[in-house]
């Protein structure tokens, strides 16, 4: 055990320095310049390629941090260590232009054990968001915005950064059948965002950029319950909902504004025209909340379906008077041919496949932007009990090409590393 845990601490010791080190900053989504960006996937690998479901999912295989109150499924004695990356790629077009940026991330890393044979715990690292977004507006002679004054020139914007997450929770079975369970997360990271004007004409001229850096940290707390019974002939029906209580967080903003000269090849003249970081503020932080249900088969199979709602209006945070009520419907299901036949191992594989539609937390020129996919994917056993490698697949489709707006199609990769281990083993030797 003390081997594993340490194995954990080291991983987020050496994935915070370079966690930026996975990226390729190709990624370029204009959608996450709003809010706080891009809202990653919930759940690990299994959950997304089962469409995202995880509130009512309950397996002694898996960890199910979305609902804390799933932990209590660990065997005895049993140990779970997950590790994943992720592989995105976006087409963004407008009415005349297309680009197809990608970008790798680190995806999540977790644990979880049983301390009692009513409790157990779970923690982990997670990405809660991802800032990445890199385009020019044009100012060119004969455009309705071109002033002779000036000249052209080109307005660039650039962001990048992101939210992760460090969350630990514990769970207890109240009951024979009942399990309630509490997370506690600290959700933290920082927004950087880049604004500069190029003359093009005037090549000694100074060029204005605006550097705005938002430093965010803070706690919040979701309680989880989940029910389950069986139907009779290895059928069985898991029910569970989630609240995360609206909270305060800490955001500080630094303010940087220059005029960039730039020498051809000695470096560039700074001039600093205002420098500036603001008092620490304590902003609101949205509740969220879900519930779910899923009707399995044994090992075999399993369908599913969650509904999840945030109510973003009700922030304060980052300029959310364009922010609006995010509601997601995910479906999923599993399936596995025979998962105890140990001689065969394609039947042992695991099926999975999902969809999900979003009414996103974004909202741009007076629209909210939707978001629906499909999802699919796999589960590849290692050795006999537990462990498994997992593949997901999703395909997505936000915004649109009307009212000013950008059509992205998405898709996303995601591989991850599930470890299952038996503490405290004994061994006979004849």
């Amino acid at each position: 055990m003390l081997k594993i845990l340490r194995t954990f601490f080291i991983l987020i010791l050496f994935l915070f320095p370079i966690k930026q080190g996975f990226s390729q900053n190709s990624f370029n989504s204009p959608y996450s310049s709003f809010g706080l960006g891009d809202l990653t996937f919930t759940g690990f690998t299994r959950n997304q390629a089962m469409g995202g479901i995880s509130l009512g999912i309950r397996n002694p295989d898996y960890i199910d941090y979305s609902n804390p109150a799933s932990y209590s499924a660990r065997d005895s004695l049993s140990m779970l260590f997950e590790f994943g990356v992720s592989l995105q790629a976006s087409q963004v077009a407008t009415e005349d232009k297309s680009d197809v940026p990608w970008d790798m991330n680190f995806s999540h890393l977790a644990f979880s054990f049983p301390v009692h044979k009513k409790v157990a715990v779970g923690a982990g690292l997670v990405p809660f968001s991802l800032i990445s977004y890199n385009f020019i507006d044009n100012i060119r002679d004969g455009d309705d915005d071109y002033d002779p004054d000036f000249g052209e020139l080109d307005y660039i914007f650039r962001g990048e950064g992101g939210m992760s997450q460090i969350f630990f929770g514990a769970s207890y079975m109240v009951a024979r059948n009942l399990s309630i369970g509490v997370n506690t997360n600290f959700i933290f990271g920082n927004m950087l965002s880049l604004q500069t004007i190029s003359f093009l004409e005037e090549t000694n001229s100074f060029n204005p950029k605006i550097q705005e850096e938002d430093l965010i940290s803070g706690f919040n707390f979701s309680l989880g319950l989940q029910y389950y019974t069986d139907l009779g002939n290895d059928w069985r029906i898991v029910a569970g909902g989630k609240y995360t209580k609206q909270s305060k967080i800490n955001v500080r903003t630094e303010f940087l504004k220059t005029n960039v000269l730039l020498l051809t090849g000695t470096g560039a003249i700074i001039d600093t025209l205002e420098s500036r970081t603001s008092s620490k503020t304590k902003e609101t932080f949205p509740s969220n909340y879900g519930i779910g249900f899923s009707v399995g088969k044994g090992e075999k199979f399993q369908i599913g379906l969650d509904y999840k709602g945030t109510q973003w209006k009700n922030s304060t945070i980052l300029n959310s008077d364009s922010l609006a009520n995010s509601n997601s419907l995910l479906f999923g299901m599993e399936y596995t041919p025979r998962p105890r036949n140990f001689n065969m191992y394609l039947q042992r594989i695991h099926y999975r496949l999902g969809a999900y539609y979003t009414n996103s937390y974004l909202k741009v020129h007076g629209n909210q932007i939707n978001d629906s996919g499909i999802t699919f994917g796999v589960g590849l056993p290692i050795g006999r009990v537990g462990s498994s490698f997992n593949l997901a697949f999703n395909y997505g489709r936000r915004g649109s090409k009307q009212n000013n707006l950008i059509l992205e199609n998405h898709g996303m990769i995601t591989f991850s590393l599930s470890l299952y281990d038996v503490w405290f083993r004994k061994f006979k030797y004849n």
